[in-house]
């Protein structure tokens, strides 16, 4: 059967994707959602979708270079890649490879010539494979399960240039691989089972950028880690070398690890620098450093969204960005979160000028975070209402496409009710079913109702009644007066589905126990009951075209049809898993229903009119709920995987009359577009804007007036400057006049030497120029004198070899007609002798003919021979004239090359000469401003030297002055002090000079009453006692009494002094004489103190001198034993002794013990050695400082006590 309904609109985003995010254009950006993927246009939010449903659920996106190909991972068995061309939104290829042992492709990338693809496996074996585009075959495979502690893999990426150079990243694992001959190769940095990576990028065709989990992102440059970048913010926390073990990025689609760690798991870079999340909610920017040390330098840091109160306790709600998506312009971040969340930002500018946005905004709406629990849709207005597992209420309106409420709660929602007016919602939670209003901009509760974990709620078609299931009870409450109605029971386990009558005149429930039952609200009684149904897990009610209610239920793989009490129509669904979910449409043409393996199935209704199911995958968990809207227009679903499906219904309807009269009933349905406002909100929301409108006013006034002052200052500023430039103008114009008549006079005086330097650089170029045309001359005629005397002397060779062999062949034949005549004459002797000689034939001719002929043959022999000899030595002789030939044509050739290379030295040296006029014509005229500069310099030398002088003048006068002044005040200071002390003194002597002659005046009196006692001896003797222990004995001046010097006679002097008014005058030169030897012997013994000190800290100095290089050389010591272990352990790996990988020996156990024993018996030799060292140090050190304490304590005995005293001070060994 065709496709009733296609896709209209998707919410959401499919978590566990890696690069689920990627940008086709500047303005689409393409994610994975449901069982969809969508390309989503970011500004006008537009969509469009490609399915491929068939080929298994996505794992990894991939975008190439040009953003013509997209490849998408699947999962399946076997795993696959579809490649699909962008431009024509068509599939290119379908890879698989039959090598695969894993289910599924982690990570994928694209080729710089888009002509290769790389994919690489999961577990168990992490298999690497290249594949061919244009061929669709396999071109390489590489098994990386053999790479020892290799953790999951989390990103593959190819070099920006080089096809032939790829790298992988993991936990434990960093490797740069290279193509040879259809084999990958490692190369490079080999350190990668020290780090757990998590995502990777090529900043440049150089270097390459690798993000960790301890809040740090390696740099490679040519394979070889350069640095480690850190990443430092306060919010995330302290460093940690922990690594984690979890299954990489990939395993961030749930919660994952917690959202404060510090691992980057995203990075993408732009012209400039590059971008980097860290930790929850934040990206942090980095520019290239100007420092050759320093890459990369950390600006400022970007926020996703505010971290609420309740993310800051538990972690709810925050966001790990996983991945960073820029556009092809660089103007648009868009970033990913595991909470299945995209939002975007326009990529902040690293000019200081201009303040960048710090704060991300979602790219359409904020969508649920897990699966959505319940969803319900609204009569009379176009809006669907869901709930999640991360507690919140959602308001969709699904005709506009947005956004319109989110609320969330504390507690976890069981299940959710909509008013059929849109402004009221019932939420099933842990505690209670609350009824809330639905605001403009919140949730808010009114009422709440004593059922715990309500899994069923529904509102009456005219939403004065609530039904709500608490258990196996049907509990029916009045949303006017909330009142509960009737609780019915009528199932002996929990009911599962809730239907209301079109008219709310009955109300319809299911259960498992397989009944379904229509209760009559205003009775409280059975209408009718229905049996025999397997265990039936939904319910959904509508209005036949006859006007009888019409419900459907069921569970598993079938569904009835019930009509006024009667089963009409049972269907079986065939395959593609269970029903879990369905709905009617409001006149019953139509049935919708969700499985558990995400599919919408569509069919017509009545069941006994329908055709064969309409099956259209929408998401990859269970279908949770699927809505008919009001309009019969569209369906909407929602799913276990948290995204919301707005389908739009193709389905063409038979307009017959029944139907058109339901239609007329339906569109006569009220029409609610507004929205809740209270009135507490409504107050506080205009007491806010006035209070804004107030600020804003006042904030108009002092504005205005800040601009006046600011007017007024610009104004007078603006007046200064401009009659300062005035000044500089006319100044400028002055020097300008100045150093125009020097240059009319200079240019006289430098015409002059111009000429001259000019004529005699003329006449030196005439002289070289004449004598390098003597010396050529000379060359050419010692060129020419060669060239003759070598034709001359090949005349020569040519007419001697004619000579010689003209000679050869004349002896040659002299010779030769010599013997012809001897041969001639020998004929003539022998034939004349012939007659005389017959006799003799026999015997005597034979040996005479013998005998001659050898002596012939001897003679020619020789004279061969010594032609021949004669021949070889002319062959030589003209050899040596050949090769003398030979050499003078080389001498002439290396005089031809040395004619060029002198004519090529004129040739340069003319060309250096011009060189050379218009370098001294420039220099004139650089000479010319450098002495008009220097002159300038000069001048203001002299007139800052005379300044100079004058400040060096200015500051001895106030040294002086100072010197002088200080002198003063000391001086001053000095005889204020005398003089308080002499006056103190002077109060003392006259406060005792006071008590005494009132003593005395006393003991006068006493004296007269006693001399009136005369006459009497007894009370005399008395009153003379008295007076002694009153005076005497008990007076407190007993010492004045009793000095002896009372007793000697007063001398005149004495008696002058005590008219005059006392000893107090002489006694204050005397203090003051005290005071100054005091003052002395103080000043004496500090400077001995002064002077010890110093001796003191001269030799601990020296004592930490010799500490510092006693320690020094036990730092030595330790670095040579540390340089002989290393020595050692490179000679026992030679030796096989040790494994050169792992480091462990390989020796016997009797060995190890011999080799430990030896090691702790050194290590003690040498801590007794450092403890002697530092034992002598100490005593050293410690002799010292006693010997000044105890020299202290001798001067501080004999000091004032106005002295501080010296105390001993312990000093540690260094």
């Amino acid at each position: 059967m065709a496709s009733l309904v296609e896709p209209e609109y998707v919410f959401g985003l499919r978590g566990g994707v890696h690069q689920c995010v990627v940008h086709i254009d500047t303005d689409v950006i393409a994610y994975s959602a449901g069982a969809f993927l969508v390309l989503h246009n970011t500004v006008t939010h537009s969509q469009s979708f490609l399915s491929g449903t068939e080929e298994g659920a996505p794992t990894a996106l991939a975008i190439s270079s040009k953003r013509q190909f997209l490849a998408v991972c699947r999962e399946g068995d076997p795993a696959s890649v579809s490649v699909w061309d962008m431009t024509t939104k068509k599939k290119q290829r379908y890879l698989t490879c039959p090598e695969m042992t894993s289910g599924k492709y982690v990570a994928a990338a694209f080729s710089p010539d888009e002509r290769m693809l790389a994919a690489q496996g999961g577990p168990p074996d992490w298999t690497l494979v290249l594949y061919l585009l244009e061929k669709g075959k396999v071109f390489s495979v590489l098994r990386l399960s053999d790479t020892p502690g290799l953790g999951p893999v989390a990103s593959v990426l190819y070099h920006l240039e080089d096809n032939g150079v790829l790298s992988v990243v993991g936990e434990r694992v960093v490797k740069l691989l290279k193509l040879n001959d259809k084999l990958l190769k490692t190369w490079g940095y080999q350190g990668g089972h020290n780090h757990n990576c998590h995502c990777q990028v090529w900043a440049d065709q150089h270097t390459l950028l690798i993000g960790t989990d301890v809040g740090s992102v390696l740099l490679l440059e040519e394979g070889e880690l350069r640095t480690e970048i850190k990443v430092s913010h306060p919010h995330l926390g302290p460093e940690c070398d922990k690594r984690s073990s979890g299954e990489g990025l990939v395993g961030l689609g749930g919660r994952g690890p917690g959202p404060r760690h510090r691992r980057v798991t995203a990075l993408a870079v732009f012209n400039g620098g590059f971008l980097c999340a860290c930790g929850p909610d934040k990206i942090f920017v980095f520019q290239k450093s100007d420092d050759i040390n320093e890459h990369y330098v950390q600006r400022f840091m970007l926020r996703l969204c505010e971290a609420s109160p309740a993310s800051v306790v538990s972690g709810r709600g925050e966001h790990t960005i996983t991945v960073l998506s820029l556009s092809p312009g660089e103007k648009t971040i868009v970033a990913a979160t595991h909470t299945s969340q995209i939002f975007t930002n326009p990529l902040p500018s690293l000019e200081p000028s201009k303040l960048p946005s710090l704060m991300f905004t979602p790219l359409h709406a904020k969508h649920h975070e897990g699966g959505i629990v319940d969803a319900d849709t609204c009569l009379w207005k176009p809006v669907v209402v869901t709930g999640g597992q991360d507690r919140t209420v959602r308001v969709w309106d699904f005709q506009n496409h947005r956004l319109l409420l989110s609320h969330a709660f504390r507690e976890d929602i069981f299940s959710l009710s909509a008013h059929p007016s849109g402004l009221h919602v019932a939420v099933g939670m842990t505690d209670a079913l609350r009824l809330l209003h639905v605001l403009f901009d919140c949730l808010r509760t009114y009422m709440e109702l004593k059922i715990r974990r309500c899994a069923v709620s529904s509102f009456s078609p005219s939403g004065h009644m609530l039904a709500a299931a608490d258990g196996n009870l049907l509990v029916i409450t009045s949303s006017v007066t909330f009142k509960k109605i009737c609780t019915l029971k009528g199932h002996s386990t929990k009911i599962t589905g809730i239907g209301w009558y079109p008219d709310s005149s009955a109300a319809i429930t299911c259960a498992g126990d397989g009944i379904a039952v229509a209760w009559d609200i205003l009775n409280c009684v059975r209408l009718w009951e229905v049996g025999s149904i397997t265990s039936p897990t939904y319910l959904t009610s509508a209005l036949s075209l006859d006007n009888s209610p019409t419900l459907v239920t069921g569970s598993g793989r079938s569904c009835t049809e019930i009509t006024d009490g009667q089963a009409m129509q049972d269907i079986q669904y065939g395959s593609g898993g269970d029903l879990i979910c369905a709905s009617l449409a409001p006149v019953r043409s139509l049935i919708a229903l969700g499985t558990s393996s995400g599919k919408l199935v569509m069919n017509k209704f009545p069941l006994h009119l329908a055709e064969s199911f309409s099956t259209v995958a929408g998401h990859f968990g269970a279908v949770v709920k699927a809505l008919v809207t009001s309009d019969e227009g569209r369906v909407v679903t929602c799913g276990g995987d948290g995204v919301v499906v707005v389908w739009k219904i193709t389905m063409e309807q038979k307009e017959t009359p029944e139907y058109l009269a339901a239609r007329e009933r339906i569109e006569d349905l009220p029409q609610i577009l507004e929205m809740l406002v209270s009135r507490d909100d409504l107050k506080a929301k205009q007491d806010y804007t006035e209070e804004l409108e107030r600020r804003v006013s006042y904030l108009a006034r002092d504005k205005e007036v800040h601009l006046g002052l600011q007017q007024q200052e610009f104004a007078a500023s603006k007046d200064a400057l401009v009659a300062r430039y005035n000044q500089i103008l006319d100044q400028m114009n002055d020097t300008i006049q100045t150093l125009e008549k020097e240059r009319e006079s200079l240019r006289g005086t430098h015409d002059v030497e111009l000429k001259k330097v000019t004529a005699a650089h003329d006449t030196v170029m005439a002289e070289h120029q004449q004598e390098l045309r003597q010396k050529l001359l000379y060359e050419y005629s010692k060129q020419d004198k060669l060239e003759v005397k070598l034709k001359e002397m090949q005349r020569t060779l040519d007419r001697q070899v004619q000579e010689a062999e003209r000679r050869t062949r004349v002896e040659l034949q002299q010779r030769l007609d010599e013997q012809v005549t001897i041969v001639q004459q020998l004929t003539a002797d022998l034939e004349k002798t012939s007659a005389e000689l017959e006799r003799e034939r026999n015997d005597y001719m034979v040996i005479r003919c013998f005998t001659f002929r050898v002596h012939f043959d001897s003679r020619i022999q020789r004279e061969c021979e010594q032609k021949d000899m004669e021949v070889k030595a002319l062959g030589e002789e003209r050899s040596k004239l050949n090769s003398s030939i030979r050499g003078l044509e080389r001498e002439l050739a290396a005089l031809r090359k040395e004619v060029n290379h002198r004519d090529d030295v004129i040739h340069d040296r003319e060309s250096k000469i011009t060189t050379t006029r218009e370098r001294i014509g420039e220099l004139e005229k650089q000479r010319f401003l450098l002495e008009h500069q220097l002159n300038q310099l000069k001048s203001s030398n002299m007139q800052a030297a005379s300044k100079r002088v004058k400040i060096k003048q200015l500051e001895d006068e106030m040294t002086e002055t100072r010197l002088v002044v200080g002198a003063r005040e000391r001086q001053v200071k000095d005889l204020s002090q005398r003089l308080v002390t002499s006056r103190q003194l002077t109060r003392h002597l006259q406060q005792r000079h006071h008590s005494l002659d009132t003593t005395l005046t006393r003991v006068l009196s006493d004296v007269a009453t006693a001399a009136q006692m005369i006459h009497h001896p007894k009370k005399l003797k008395e009153l003379v006692k008295s007076l002694n222990d009153r005076y005497v004995r008990g007076s407190r001046d007993k010492q004045f009494w009793t000095r002896t010097e009372l007793d000697k006679p007063k001398s005149p002097e004495d008696s002058a002094m005590m008219d005059a008014g006392g000893p107090g005058e002489e006694a204050v030169p005397e203090l003051l004489r005290q005071r100054e030897m005091l003052e002395r012997s103080v000043a004496t013994l500090r400077a001995q103190s002064q002077k010890q000190t110093r001796a003191h800290k001269d030799k601990v100095t020296k004592l930490v001198q010799e500490n510092s290089e006693l320690l020094e050389s036990v730092r030595k010591l330790e670095e040579r034993c540390w340089r002989q272990e290393e020595e050692l352990k490179q000679a026992e790996s030679m030796a096989g002794l040790r494994d050169p990988r792992s480091g462990k020996r390989r020796a016997s156990r009797d060995y190890l013990i011999q080799t430990v024993t030896r090691q702790a018996d050194t290590i003690a030799r040498l801590q007794e050695q450092i403890r002697m060292l530092h034992g002598s140090s100490k005593k050293d050190l410690g002799r010292g400082p006693e010997i000044h304490m105890q020299a202290l304590d001798s001067n501080s005995a004999e000091s004032d006590n106005g002295l501080g005293k010296t105390t001993k001070i312990h000093i540690p060994g260094l």
